[in-house]
Order: structure tokens, then sequence, then C-alpha cells
């Protein structure tokens, strides 16, 4: 019986982070191997025993789930499935294996830009907060990436992907700080926007993205608190559950 289904996105290298939840169910592991193989419309992900001393057909591949969590699709099954970077794929767990397939473009507006995420919520813990591999990624960002931060015409502070532009006409105003994401998907607000818009240890933010951006806005609303810690609660204990 399939589970609730998630999406992720394909990466620039043709990536796609499988979600924690698929991967307990599944009983899969970081640095795991597994078989990938395609299935009509889909592509199937199953384990793979290395003791089995069988010789794999052709058309089955075999890779390692990396220590993020994160699989390459073969190129050949990319292009076989017309999948592309920044490319949305469904994915299911059926029985003990993870389905996925091309997202239904019926299913995405009409345009040729895939459609931004849900808003991603993060409590700022000491000067940081915890980003998402896949949230990154879809605004062309990753680990170890230096970015710059804004302040747009909504008062909002907006973060990029650092780069050396002059005479760049933006409607955006630099606030002349800068900071590199860490290899654990972790961004320090600079103490002078903290303490310009009043943010500490504990304040929760909401963060949307925008054209290659990420955009932080203070959650305020004690309403849309207390729905979200609700919702970081239940995850977590259906994660203890689940181990």
């Amino acid at each position: 019986m399939r589970t609730k289904k998630e999406e992720c996105i394909i990466d620039e290298m043709g990536r796609v982070s499988l979600p924690s939840l698929f991967m307990q169910l599944t009983k899969l592991e970081t640095n795991d191997k597994v078989f990938l193989r395609s299935c009509d419309d889909w592509i199937i992900i199953d384990h793979h025993d290395e003791n089995e001393n069988v010789p794999v057909p052709s058309h089955i591949f075999i890779r390692t789930i990396n220590h993020m969590g994160r699989i390459v699709i073969p190129r050949s099954l990319r292009d076989d499935y017309e999948l592309k970077p920044f490319d949305y794929v469904e994915l299911y767990v059926i029985e003990q294996q993870i389905v996925m397939k091309k997202r239904d473009e019926k299913s995405t507006a009409l345009s040729q830009k895939p459609a931004a995420p849900p808003p991603y919520y993060a409590t700022l813990t000491g000067r940081q907060i915890q980003l998402t591999s896949e949230f990154l990624t879809s605004v062309g960002l990753d680990a170890n990436t230096e970015v710059q931060f804004f302040i747009n015409q909504k008062n909002n502070i907006v973060i990029q992907k650092y780069e050396m532009s002059f005479g760049k006409k933006t409607t955006l105003t630099f606030t002349a700080q800068s900071r590199k994401i860490d290899d654990r998907f972790r961004l320090t607000i600079p103490k002078k926007l903290r303490d310009e818009f009043s943010i500490h240890s504990g304040t929760m933010l909401k963060i949307k993205t925008g054209n290659k951006q990420l955009i932080l806005e203070k959650v305020e609303n004690e309403k849309e608190i207390s729905s979200v810690l609700s919702q970081q609660i239940d995850a977590a204990i259906i994660g203890k559950l689940l181990k």
C-alpha cells in the first residue's frame, strides 16, 4: 500500500534526496547500495544484497545512498524519463521499495519553471538556522556555498548566492553582510540583522523561495507558531515510533 506522496527535486548533478521517513519505512540507511530499474512509468529503488553473487542485468543499476540521504539517478534513466535538473519527481513507498516518477505536468502550473516549494519554518538556535538540502537545491544553493544578505521592499531579509556584480539594477538593499552555509546546511544570521529585526535564539522564521532567493520573515502570529510546533512534534514522534 502506498504511503503519503512526497515530492522531491532533481538537483544539477542528477541527485534526489530520499525522504527520511521513506528510508525508515524501507529500512534503508545512508551508505547502503540499492538497485535502480525502470518499470513502465516508474523508476524502482530497491535493496541490494552485496552478499548475493548474482550477475546484474544491464538494465539494472547499482548506486549508493550518500551520507546526506541523496542518490544519483543514472544518466540513461534520466534520459529515458526526460528528467532534467530542477524537475520534480513523485515518490511513494510500495512494500519495501521506493518508487519514483516524473511529476505529472498536468498538475504543474502553466510555466516552464518548477513550482516553488511551500514555506519552510526554522527556529533560530543561537545564531543559526537549520536548512535542508532539498530546500537549498530549489534555489540553486548547497552546503559550503557563500551567500549575501539583502533587504527587500517589504522589509524582509533576502539571501542570495554570493556574486561580484557592479552596477546591476536591483530593488534590493545590500547589507554588506555575507556568510557561508556550513556542511550540515546551517546558516548563521549576522548579528547586525539579528539586532535590526529583533531576531534572537528561539525566534521562528518563515522561509520562502523567490528567484534564486531565500526570503526570511519573522513569525509573530501565535496561532502560526503553535501550528508549526505541533506539526514538528508530531513528525518527531512518528520518527521515534518507526525506529
